[in-house]
């Protein structure tokens, strides 16, 4: 009878490199689908955010919360619809990781930049604070119920599909101007605007409308939504306002124009 024969080093060390190959060649894609699906889940929240902001509205006669600006963070939107929802996860967002910008006793926000142990990771892969509040989206401040002629107030205006309520953030709350340069690099936050032009879904960060719609919105995009009533937006870092791509910072000159 024949001896058999096992493999050789030679033959381990070609099939060994053939797999590490495949792999270099598979990890990108595999990478991309899983933030795909994050991105998905992360709409899925915000629609139930959706539900949330309508049945507050709908028992306030349409109108959103008022609070005074300032650092009373106890009267900011994870406290003031806490009736409406259980789930403190629901303000985090799935892609959402390291927590960067701190608001001292009341808890952790922001996340994206900053740096955490490997005991504060938790749930989904997300970090989980152990005291204070915490999350990874903000409300947009000119959708309270103010008597200033900037505020929305309410639901039901005009070009509702434009107006953001609730969205992708490193802070609690934001009111960007048209005027906000965009982040030099991924993750800058010289501005209002900067807060949420970082780069979390591919290219682009999720949002929720005044018409409860909650699509992507390009980084580019939330230059010409109407944050406001009196929010230029056809401002400088639109294609109505004559932006070209070369004027963006190098990491966003490949995202779409708006």
């Amino acid at each position: 009878m024949s001896k058999r024969k096992g493999f050789t080093l030679i033959e381990l060390l070609v099939v060994i490199a053939i797999i590490a190959l495949l792999m270099a060649i598979l990890m990108p894609s595999l990478n991309r689908v899983k933030k795909q699906a994050k991105a998905v889940s992360c709409q899925g929240q915000l629609k139930q955010w959706a539900l949330i902001f309508a049945m507050y509205t709908n028992d306030n006669e349409g109108y959103f919360h008022n609070r005074p600006f300032g650092t009373d963070y106890s009267k900011m939107w994870p406290q003031f619809y806490q009736p409406y929802y259980s789930d403190q996860m629901m303000r985090c967002c799935p892609a959402a990781r390291n927590p960067d910008v701190h608001l001292g006793p009341y808890g952790t926000w922001g996340w994206d930049l900053g740096t955490v142990s490997d005991s504060d990771w938790g749930w989904g892969g997300s970090w989980v604070p152990k005291e204070g509040f915490f999350g990874s989206y903000a409300m947009n401040r000119y959708i309270l119920n103010k008597t200033e002629p900037q505020y929305w107030r309410k639901i039901g205006v005009k070009n509702a599909d434009k107006v953001p309520v609730f969205l992708d953030c490193i802070y609690v709350a934001i009111s960007p101007a048209s005027t906000d340069a965009p982040p030099g690099y991924n993750g800058e936050r010289s501005n209002q605007m900067q807060f949420s032009c970082l780069d979390r879904h591919l290219g682009s960060i999720n949002g929720l409308f005044l018409d409860w719609s909650a699509p992507k919105i390009g980084l580019k995009q939330l230059w010409t939504l109407r944050w406001n009533r009196q929010f230029d937006f056809a401002g400088p870092w639109t294609i109505a306002g004559n932006a070209r791509p070369e004027d963006w910072p190098e990491w966003m000159r490949s995202f779409k124009d708006y």
